[in-house]
C-alpha cells in the first residue's frame, strides 16, 4: 500500500462546505451602497431638471383686480390705409 494519508467523505464535506462570512458582507455591503449612490444620484438629476425646465406661464387675459397693467402705448398700434 501507499503512504498517502487516508481521506474520509467526512474530511470532504468539511472542507468544501465551509462559508466564508466575512466575503458575503462585504459583497453585500458593496452592492446596497451602489444601489444608494445610483438612487441618490437620479434624484439629483431629476431635481435638476423639474428645476431647470420650470418655466414662467404668463398668460394673455385680464389682470387680477389691484394689478396694475402696462398701458399700451397707441402708438404701437397705429395702422396706415393707403
Amino acid at each position: 500500500m501507499t503512504d498517502a494519508p487516508l481521506i474520509t467523505t467526512q474530511d470532504v464535506i468539511q472542507y468544501t462546505t465551509a462559508i466564508p462570512t466575512q466575503t458575503d458582507s462585504t459583497v453585500i455591503g458593496v452592492v446596497i451602497a451602489l444601489v444608494l449612490l445610483t438612487m441618490a444620484g437620479l434624484a439629483f438629476l431629476l431635481y435638476r431638471y423639474l428645476c431647470h425646465n420650470r418655466g414662467a406661464y404668463r398668460t394673455t387675459g385680464e389682470p387680477a383686480p389691484g394689478q396694475d397693467y402696462d398701458p399700451v402705448d397707441p402708438s404701437d398700434k397705429k395702422e396706415y390705409f393707403i
